[in-house]
């Protein structure tokens, strides 16, 4: 798992299993970010892939009222494989009430929500465990960021690793 990424529960929690149940997935940022990103990569993915995740916006920040929400919504996702909580900002107030509501349960968290991952998250195989999940998603979001600069003088750019 990245740095900026953690899984909670036990370790065999980590390994592949297979059944029915999916992984459910909740989005958590700070203003309206899960709402807006969500809406945009149902824009990109084709079908139903995001159908059953749900974005939490904070709005202003840890309140009871969101702690509240974080917990019913995990209870309702929760299909006994455990919940993938992908947060904008690790150590953030709606990372922090995430992390709390789903306490005694079986999570992994990814930070930096993208739409790279979001993309990867629509297409991804969501039978699988939440760690695993965390990691494929995790692992585009961090291909997807790149710094490219444009010398428009030299007529130059620098490129993206591959």
């Amino acid at each position: 798992m990245p740095a900026d990424g953690i899984t909670l529960g036990s370790p065999e929690q980590g390994t592949s299993e297979r059944s029915e149940a999916k992984c459910g997935v909740i989005l958590i940022g700070h203003g309206s970010t899960a709402t807006a990103l969500l809406e945009a990569a149902k824009m990109i993915v084709p079908g139903e892939g995001l159908a059953e995740v749900v974005a939490l916006d904070a709005g202003a920040g840890r309140t009871p009222a969101l702690q509240a929400q974080i917990r019913a919504t995990i209870d309702e996702l929760d299909q006994g494989r455990g919940i993938l909580l992908i947060s904008d900002l690790l150590g953030s107030s709606p990372c922090t009430c995430g992390l709390e509501g789903s306490s005694g349960r079986r999570v992994a968290l990814v930070t930096g929500l993208n739409l790279a991952m979001l993309i990867k998250l629509g297409t991804a195989d969501r039978e699988v465990s939440p760690a695993e999940l965390a990691q494929a998603c995790a692992d585009t979001g961090t291909r997807s960021v790149c710094v490219k600069v444009w010398d428009l003088k030299a007529r130059q750019s620098s490129d993206c690793p591959s």
